[in-house]
């Protein structure tokens, strides 16, 4: 609830963990936040949809064909935008904004999670999950905006309750109580990553570091050493790299923890993420033309900055790409090759255009799932083109990236075949940017009615015989104490308490202000009134405060 909120707080507490269905239910939810065009598409079996681009409305672009595979697709969530507040009536009616050229955000018309989806637990009160939208009234006048304007966007605080669930649950495994410096330790994906003559099985690990007390994905290969006694140190060329779309390397050793001989690099974790390769290629999942776009633009950018840094990945694949709940990729294996000396003396320029190679690959493993984007030559076995619902923009990509135009592949040329897409990514990352930066003014000032809570508490109720014989409930410190009754202590006309957050909330930030405006204090025993401002509260506090934290004064 922000600072400024002038309404109760209706919430409803759920499940104490993350049950698959609840994860499942915001990716539905989030399939139905669709642009127009996409609105006809079935719902794809998959953790969240998508906010990658909008295709071009050039005559020579159009966007991917709809047909089916295994009877699921995947839905292309347009791009973060900020939305104006509508009225509380115009929200109720559930209406899509209007126009082409506007998009909703991902998270913008998910549903709260009905109880068929969500394990409750005995109480509810103990754990804050997922809070029902308050209720809509529809006699509320016009001047009054609704209490969710003042309040955190409901479906991001969902996302955001989501992944920091996923960071803290813990799933039961024989896997050891500590490994190196990280305890808690929680199995995820696995998955092989070809990188070499031989797939190499990796165990992808959530474990929380006993140094900082932050979670990590700790990648073991079981069986394996390093190359060299120094191949360990490879990792600190990796420690540097940063973007966007890489998880980033921290570390690597070996251990003998899991009964046997492991190397362990440590990752940057991605909370809610799984490879495409079980999201997509698996799942049989046809993917839009513009999802494709993104995926390569997202990869692209971090390719670009390895090659900067003088290295390369050398394991890209489906199964070492993460794919996120909003669509964000992320590069999961970097210096896996480097540690096992996957290749003899490797040529920089030749493992720079391996990935680039590879980038084509995963391409041809996605479009790979749907027969339309199958073409069988006379005498040769089936070849994977893309269909007749792809732009000629994106053939001449697919191609280009496969070696069908050119033996070398160069970034610059990839951004030239973009082209206006570029713009598109940019937008998308700007209006997300923007739809965060408006929710976080909402909660930015939260920290201010703390502090005055905690001022009011350390100057009430002082334990006898704490400080000195001068300090007494007297004065400006009894007007305190009246105010503090006045807020929390509050009771009706029957006599029972009230618990109001409107109430509270009113109060502190009337205070906060140092308002003119004058309240009536009166003791428990109604014999002491007094009628006083805001202001002179205000005033009251600090003194008091600025007297108890004084170095000169002599406590006992």
């Amino acid at each position: 609830m922000s600072s400024s909120s002038t309404g109760e707080c209706h919430s409803t507490a759920t499940a104490s963990h993350t049950p698959p269905e609840s994860i499942s239910a915001v990716a539905n939810s989030l399939n139905k936040a669709q642009s127009p065009a996409l609105r006809a598409q079935t719902p794809v079996k998959l953790r969240a949809s998508s906010p990658a681009f909008k295709p071009s409305p050039a005559k020579n672009r159009q966007p991917s064909g709809t047909a089916s595979a295994g009877n699921s697709q995947l839905r292309l969530a347009p791009a973060f935008k900020p939305q104006p507040r509508q009225p509380e009536e115009q929200q109720a009616e559930g209406s899509s904004i209007k126009g082409h050229a506007q998009v909703l955000p991902a998270f913008a018309n998910m549903e709260v999670a009905s109880d068929s989806c969500i394990e409750r637990p005995a109480d509810p009160g103990n754990e804050d999950f997922f809070m029902k939208t308050p209720p809509t009234h529809t006699g509320q006048p016009p001047y009054m905006l609704p209490v969710n304007h003042f309040a955190v966007d409901e479906q991001l605080r969902r996302m955001l309750v989501l992944e920091m669930h996923a960071m803290s649950s813990v799933s039961a495994s024989d896997l050891p109580a500590q490994v190196h410096s990280y305890h808690s330790l929680s199995p995820q994906e696995t998955v092989d990553v070809f990188g070499a003559s031989f797939p190499i099985r990796q165990h992808q690990i959530k474990a929380q570091s006993i140094a900082d007390g932050r979670c990590y994905s700790l990648h073991r290969i079981t069986g394996t050493r390093p190359a060299s006694k120094s191949a360990l140190g490879a990792v600190d060329k990796w420690k540097t790299v940063q973007s966007p779309s890489i998880a980033q390397v921290y570390e690597a050793f070996t251990t003998r923890a899991f009964g046997d001989n492991s190397l362990v690099i440590v990752h940057e974790l991605k909370p809610l993420t799984a490879s495409l390769k079980s999201q997509i290629v698996d799942a049989g999942v046809q993917v839009p033309e513009a999802f494709l776009w993104s995926l390569v633009l997202q990869l692209i950018s971090a390719l670009r900055t390895v090659h900067s840094a003088g290295l390369a990945v050398q394991t890209l694949s489906v199964s070492t790409i993460l794919l996120s709940p909003t669509n964000r990729v992320y590069l999961n294996s970097c210096g896996l090759a480097d540690v096992l000396a996957m290749h003899s003396s490797p040529n920089m320029d030749a493992a720079q255009q391996g990935d680039l190679q590879a980038v084509g690959h995963v391409l041809s493993m996605i479009l790979g799932t749907s027969a339309e984007n199958h073409m069988v030559v006379q005498g040769q076995t089936s070849v994977v083109v893309p269909g007749a619902g792809f732009s000629t923009d994106f053939k001449e990509l697919f191609g280009y990236l496969n070696h069908r135009l050119t033996p070398v592949v160069a970034i610059d040329d990839i951004l030239r075949l973009a082209g206006s897409r570029l713009f598109v990514e940019l937008d998308a990352a700007r209006r997300e940017s923007d739809l965060l930066c408006d929710n976080l003014r909402l909660e930015m000032a939260n920290g201010r009615l703390v502090r005055l809570v905690c001022k009011m508490n350390f100057i009430t109720e002082r334990a006898d015989g704490v400080v000195d014989l001068e300090w007494a409930e007297t004065g400006d410190r009894y007007l305190i104490k009246l105010f503090r009754d006045y807020v929390f202590h509050h009771v009706n006309e029957a006599g029972r308490p009230v618990a109001s957050m409107a109430h509270v909330i009113g109060n502190l930030n009337k205070l906060d202000a140092g308002s003119p405006e004058k309240v009536m204090l009166m003791s428990q025993d109604e014999k002491s009134c007094l009628v006083v401002s805001y202001e002179e509260i205000k005033r009251c506090i600090e003194e008091a405060y600025q007297e108890l934290i004084a170095p000169t004064q002599a406590w006992r």
